[in-house]
């Protein structure tokens, strides 16, 4: 009995791949949280203007989706635990190499290259999950991977309000403990089916390269995947980036309660990541995610109607409830709407590349709330939210044996 409840789960590996890939997104969005925890200091440190900031953050994101290339040919080309135990390293150096860095340029170059292993770590990640676990489960095990998004964010604003006084380089030199979590995924994470375990000929007849997620048909799938991910991201951080500032100037919220706020966005934001998780795995990845863009379509425009502060800093947990429910679910969406040849690599590029919208989208929104206000500014991101779920209706439903396996 057990043996078969083992077979209907995934296979005998599929916890330890599930952790692994959990701590795993946990060291890549502790990165990105750090950036923008030392930023403020950076500003001063590096003696730069807010724009010049801005492109610190850019490049990470350029970096990024160069990565999701060069990590996700790794993956299809020598193993998707190659390829995250590569990123893990990458990330590590990076990480650590903060203290060689001393004026914008150098920074610059420092966090795109950082970015490359940002961007190799997702689809590694949702591939190797979608080879363990079963679809009847995919969807929980890929959104309690990305829950790990809030804890990661949790962990990093506690380690700053600790040593941002005493050496802020020291949230960067922590997440160097990726280089020696890369030798545990080496111990404890199978290798997997990719192309690195093939023999010399099969992987030299069956080597994936740049354009293959967009010949045979892909390239229409590859497109509106990429949309998705863009919309979502675009949703997400113009939203999580806004939000805060609207209720301090707009609805009155102290800048004392301010400072809580994101704690009370993140405990939503994992409870969000396991509910989607689960309605994925019941009723289908593209209802769920209509669902999750609807819920923060609904959460954000409450906002603008709500007047009272208190409640509004409270909502926190509904918006943070909805804001993860989507990024959870594409990780075993993705991961079902591709071959498996390709799996890793179509993954990881229409996440990373969908970061276009969250570099677009906190510029776009503040701009529109310096004309017309911010209430205005979170309003259209409400419709965005609204395209976002109009848009799956052009991609099929994967659930069921229904899409590409």
């Amino acid at each position: 009995m057990q043996n078969m409840k083992s077979e209907v789960a995934g296979t005998e590996q599929r916890w330890p791949v599930l952790w692994a890939a959990f701590a795993t997104y946990l060291l890549d969005s502790y990165d990105l949280i750090v950036l923008a925890i030392v930023m403020p200091v950076l500003l001063k440190v590096l003696d730069i203007t807010l724009p010049e900031g801005g492109l610190i953050g850019s490049a990470t994101m350029a970096g990024a989706m160069i990565g999701s290339v060069v990590f996700g040919l790794i993956a299809e080309n020598r193993g998707r635990r190659t390829a995250l135990i590569v990123a893990l390293l990458w990330l590590g150096v990076g990480m650590g190499a903060v203290y060689l860095a001393h004026n914008l340029g150098t920074w610059m170059a420092l966090r795109c290259l950082t970015g490359l292993a940002i961007g190799g770590i997702w689809g590694p990640c949702s591939a190797l999950i979608a080879e363990h676990w079963s679809p009847q489960y995919r969807g929980r095990a890929a959104s309690f991977v990305l829950s790990s998004f809030a804890i990661g964010a949790v962990m990093a604003s506690f380690t700053g309000r600790m040593v941002l006084d005493t050496d802020w380089r020291l949230l960067f030199l922590l997440g160097t403990i990726s280089i020696p979590f890369a030798l545990l995924v080496a111990r404890f994470v199978p290798p997997d089916r990719a192309a690195g375990n093939r023999t010399d000929g099969e992987n030299a007849a069956g080597k994936v390269g740049i354009t293959d997620i967009f010949r045979g048909g892909l390239g229409k799938t590859t497109f509106l995947a990429t949309l998705v991910s863009l919309i979502n991201l675009a949703g997400y951080w113009g939203a999580a980036y806004w939000i805060p500032t609207f209720l301090t100037r707009e609805r009155g919220l102290s800048l004392t309660m301010m400072a809580d706020f994101s704690l009370v966005m993140y405990v939503g934001m994992f409870f969000g990541f396991q509910f989607f998780g689960f309605l994925a795995d019941r009723i289908g990845r593209r209802k769920a995610m209509i669902a999750a863009f609807g819920t923060i379509a609904a959460a954000v425009w409450v906002y603008i109607v709500v007047k009272d502060p208190l409640f509004l800093f409270w909502w926190g947990i509904v918006v943070g409830f909805g804001l993860p429910g989507v990024g959870g679910v594409l990780g075993a969406y993705f991961a079902e709407l591709f071959p498996e040849r390709v799996r890793a690599y179509a993954g990881g590029f229409c996440w990373n590349m969908g970061r276009i919208g969250a570099v677009l989208a906190p510029y776009t929104i503040g701009q529109i709330g310096s004309h017309y206000g911010l209430a205005t500014g979170l309003a259209v991101t409400g419709v965005v939210y609204v395209i976002g779920a109009l848009s799956l209706f052009l991609l099929p439903e994967t659930f069921g044996g229904r899409g590409r396996h």
